[in-house]
């Protein structure tokens, strides 16, 4: 008769029961490719052939290169392994000269589904001259909710001075932080939450000059958006 190993339970066959064996065999297979990380090309891929759900069961997703850990109502981010979304700029982007409408920061942008909670954190690195200093604003498909803050200078502001607590609520309302001047680079960083409200698409980061300032804004290289579910 087959028997299980002590500790994942695999089932195994017994040698001298070799009329056994191809049984065990299947049984084995069935116990151990459950217990596998599963490789799929998209959530599509998933959804078509991830049929069987067990609570903690890990998949990896090749197109969007994450791992997901299912907590028994959904794919939840396995965050200390992977994120629902990294972003990350790999060259400066120069921001209109002398215009304060928002425009997106093209690599910080992270597709959203229909459904489900999450939080993001970014690390902005910036340079601006102190008359436009800079605004930041995320836009988010309709129905959707979000709430950010950052904790950054206020406008007018240099390297020291008052801190800018504002928490936007809304899509393309607006924060702005002091600079430092052109070609000097400052950092600031924000963190938020997202709740779908049942329309997928892009949470997309913006930014433009505080101040009407013929001179040049940039959103520098290393900024990045990190986003991973909780619910």
């Amino acid at each position: 008769m087959p028997t299980d190993t002590s500790d994942q339970q695999i089932t195994m066959p017994v040698g001298a029961d070799s009329a056994d064996n191809p049984v065990a065999f299947v049984n084995c297979v069935g116990d151990i490719e459950s217990r596998l990380v599963r490789q799929y090309t998209d959530v599509a891929d998933r959804t078509a052939r991830m049929l069987v759900l067990a609570e903690n069961a890990i998949s990896g997703l090749a197109t969007e290169n994450r791992l997901d850990a299912y907590d028994g109502a959904n794919h939840i981010s396995l965050y200390s392994r992977s994120l629902f979304a990294l972003a990350r700029s790999t060259a400066d982007q120069n921001l209109t000269l002398s215009s304060t409408t928002l425009q997106n920061v093209t690599s910080l942008v992270a597709a959203m589904p229909t459904a489900g909670t999450f939080g993001f954190r970014c690390m902005v690195w910036y340079s601006s001259s102190t008359t436009a200093d800079i605004k930041l604003a995320f836009a988010v498909p309709a129905g959707a909710t979000i709430r950010w803050t950052g904790v950054g200078m206020v406008s007018g502001a240099s390297t020291s001075g008052d801190v800018n607590f504002t928490t936007p609520v809304a899509s393309d309302a607006t924060a702005a932080y002091g600079a430092n001047g052109v070609g000097s680079i400052i950092g600031i960083q924000l963190e938020g939450i997202y709740v779908a409200g049942g329309t997928a698409g892009n949470l997309q980061m913006r930014a433009a000059q505080n101040a009407v300032d013929a001179t040049q804004s940039v959103i520098h290289a290393h900024t990045r958006m990190e986003v991973w579910r909780s619910t």
